[in-house]
């Protein structure tokens, strides 16, 4: 390919404008994941920074910020030649331990996340001991979401932040969002997961199919897993799932831990 034939095509990605309350940097990010995997292949390059940033109407500061988001959550990586960057390959880099759960899965159907319910609850006796809430904190932000492979219910997953935590920015979290079907981990952004380490990754045999949405009608004699997470930052747990999985139609991938957490941290048993 020569070289006026790559910059017409890197000329090509057509991304939409930046306006949100969010960070510039996150909203820059979510515009450029929507673009480059509606609008790229696999191993594609990536338009050279001077273009992006004319393109979206933003420094290069936050467009560099929003690359490197993109370079972590394992969504664009080094080209051969190091001044670029392209589409990461499918199994290049499987996701972190601290990524949202529908960028682990893979089935042979296609995936959809259905928001079930979000809405504060009191906290129980069991997030309370995994999240170290102090007596005087008792509300969580909580989110229950659907993830379906063709139409076929497989994942319930059940998350929750501390509601009153300031080390959680729950207003990047639009309840209202016409349209938005994201687990709770995914609305919270790039930038929160970033600074997020794994303090728990538990798998046991998974119990109360019935009690899940979507799950009411499934055999009782079908195997589920139950996946629980915590997410702790600045040494603090700050995000806790309990995931309910259907292992005989989706695949959990997951790559290596975040540098600097040690592998005892990770139960794996």
């Amino acid at each position: 390919m020569g070289g006026q034939d790559m910059m017409q095509e890197d000329q090509q990605l057509r991304v939409r404008p930046v306006r949100d309350r969010r960070p510039l940097s996150v909203q820059v990010y979510d515009r450029l994941v929507e673009a480059l995997r509606k609008q790229r292949r696999p191993g594609d390059l990536v338009p050279p920074e001077i273009e992006l940033s004319a393109e979206l109407g933003v420094s290069r500061t936050v467009l560099r910020e929003a690359l490197r988001l993109l370079e972590e959550d394992g969504v664009i990586e080094r080209g051969a030649d190091p001044r670029r960057r392209q589409i990461a390959q499918p199994s290049a880099r499987p996701p972190s331990f601290h990524a949202p759960l529908e960028e682990m899965l893979q089935a042979r159907a296609p995936l959809k996340v259905r928001v079930v319910r979000t809405e504060t609850i009191a906290a129980t006796s069991w997030s309370r001991a995994l999240l170290e809430l102090p007596d005087s904190a008792d509300q969580l932000l909580c989110r229950e979401s659907l993830i379906l492979a063709g139409g076929e219910p497989v994942v319930s997953a059940l998350e929750m932040v501390p509601a009153d935590s300031a080390q959680i920015p729950t207003h990047l979290v639009d309840l209202d969002a016409g349209g938005a079907e994201q687990t709770l981990l995914s609305a919270l952004g790039p930038q929160f997961r970033s600074k997020c380490t794994p303090a728990l990754w538990r798998i046991s045999a998974g119990s109360s199919v019935g009690s899940r949405s979507g799950f009411e009608k499934l055999r009782g004699d079908l195997h589920m897993t139950n996946l629980t997470i915590v997410l702790s930052r600045q040494g603090r747990p700050v995000f806790l799932a309990k995931h309910l999985l259907r292992l005989d139609l989706v695949t959990l991938s997951v790559g290596e831990a975040p540098d600097g957490i040690e592998p005892g941290t990770l139960d794996l048993p």
